[in-house]
């Protein structure tokens, strides 16, 4: 059993797991129309992915993370990744790649190197899986990020 975390803006902390956001934009490893949530393996790497692509105005709302218990047999390590999986704006070979995983429901969650520490991991983890409902949250709690950002 593996915790990941998840930080998101406090009106949807609620709705955190359901991949709503990820369906609009799109992300790494999603197209938009696409449902998936992603995860980080500890709470400074999920503050991190936020920096990178947050405005610093945003910074100052209340946020809050979740901590998110995984069962390992829940989840594949992520074994070829698709060139220019680092590119930034991310490509459309990585969007194809987690969308086509996504689409096969084999585990709840895929594990993916992070773009921005790749020697720390991500899990892309997939809302329409059949077990996806049996995942539980811990504890929400408040985050802070430093206003020297």
């Amino acid at each position: 059993m593996a915790i990941w975390f998840r930080i998101v803006q406090e009106r949807w902390a609620a709705t955190a797991m359901d991949g709503e956001g990820a369906r609009l934009y799109g992300g790494r490893w999603n197209p938009a129309g696409v449902p998936a949530v992603y995860l980080a393996e500890s709470r400074a790497l999920a503050a991190l992915e936020i920096l990178v692509h947050a405005p610093r105005e945003v910074l100052a709302l209340e946020w809050r993370v979740i901590p998110v218990d995984v069962p390992d047999e829940w989840i594949e390590p992520a074994r070829t990744l698709p060139d220019g999986w680092r590119d930034e704006p991310s490509s459309m070979a990585a969007r194809r790649y987690g969308a086509a995983w996504l689409a096969k429901e084999r585990a709840i969650g895929l594990v993916v190197p992070s773009v921005i520490v790749s020697q720390e991991r991500n899990l892309l983890f997939n809302p329409r899986h059949p077990q996806a409902g049996k995942l539980k949250g811990g504890k929400v709690e408040r985050f802070v990020f430093d206003p020297r950002w």
